[in-house]
């Protein structure tokens, strides 16, 4: 009979504390520097997240390695609902690359995507073509000298133009930095001839005449960029977007991932963060989780197999 008690007291005790999630604050884990799209995204989401709920959200910037160190954070926290990951389709490229500590599959649980960005293909004003099918022909007719910038190797950008030259069938040289602000001042300068990237950083430049807008990599047009026609209908089958997503360590409980999925959907939806995110040339929408499961593990297939073929190697 005692021992009854016990077990009725300890699921009595488990209930409470999945009605009382979240009982503390939450840490945002945000694995790059702020300043960029990914710390903007964090303040959009998590600050509608605490108009809306009432609840503590505390934005944690742990960058470095490519995003590698503050996911394997992540990995390592305590699967309570209380430690969580804004990432990206990095997620499902780097493990290719390099020998992690981490697993992108086992060892997390994923909420929601966010948003995506189709990337957006910029040249220098030096390059002499307005479109794609130019930008083709003088790749082709001058092999080796096109060059364009990614903010490193084995990122979300590397990959997106890694299947744009493998669907138009050029070669362009990659030259990796350490970030989207060192790229995007490489291209404007001309030091590289041109970049894939969000619209973020090559939107204003663009706007400016600095740079030259000549596709985009969506199913569909921009609304920031509509007189821009896509890579598909010039003739280019590439289609290619990152996305922005978040996850929680493995074993998390269902009620917290339950809680944090449906308050992430309802921030995401707002028309606030709508607006916020679509100022940043991001597509905002989320998917339910077994869907963005699916979708991450389909990205690491995929990615593997584009990495193997094309021959990446971490720098």
């Amino acid at each position: 009979m005692r021992i009854w008690w016990v077990l009725l007291g300890l699921v009595l005790i488990g209930t409470a504390s999945a009605q009382d999630y979240p009982s503390k604050p939450i840490r945002w884990i945000v694995p790059f520097p702020p300043g960029g799209g990914a710390d903007a995204t964090a303040r959009a989401i998590s600050q509608k997240m605490i108009e809306n709920t009432g609840k503590s959200i505390l934005v944690d910037y742990r960058p470095g390695a490519g995003g590698n160190i503050g996911t394997e954070f992540v990995a390592r926290a305590p699967a309570d609902g209380y430690t969580i990951l804004q990432t990206t389709n990095g997620h499902a490229i780097q493990p290719h690359l390099r020998k992690l500590p981490w697993d992108p599959i086992k060892d997390f649980i994923p909420i929601t995507v966010v948003a995506s960005y189709p990337l957006l293909i910029a040249v220098h004003p030096s390059v002499p073509a307005q479109n794609l099918k130019e930008l083709i022909a003088y790749a082709k007719a001058n092999p080796g000298k096109l060059t364009y910038g990614s903010s490193g190797t084995g990122g979300p950008l590397h990959i997106g133009a890694e299947i744009f030259k493998r669907a138009a069938g050029v070669d362009i040289l990659h030259v990796p930095y350490k970030g989207n602000a060192p790229m995007t001042l490489a291209v404007v300068s001309g030091e590289v001839s041109m970049v894939f990237d969000s619209m973020t950083g090559p939107l204003p430049q663009i706007r400016a005449g600095k740079l030259r807008a000549i596709g985009y990599m969506g199913e569909k047009r921009s609304p920031q960029l509509p007189d821009v026609p896509t890579a598909k209908e010039q003739g280019v089958p590439a289609v290619y977007a990152a996305w922005n997503g978040m996850m929680a360590p493995a074993g998390t409980p269902t009620e917290a991932i339950a809680w944090l999925h449906r308050e992430i959907v309802r921030a995401v939806a707002s028309k606030e963060v709508t607006e916020r995110l679509s100022g940043l040339g991001y597509e905002p929408g989320t998917l339910p989780q077994g869907e963005f499961a699916r979708m991450v593990a389909a990205d690491v297939e995929r990615f593997g197999k584009i990495i193997k073929e094309v021959g990446i190697r971490a720098e």
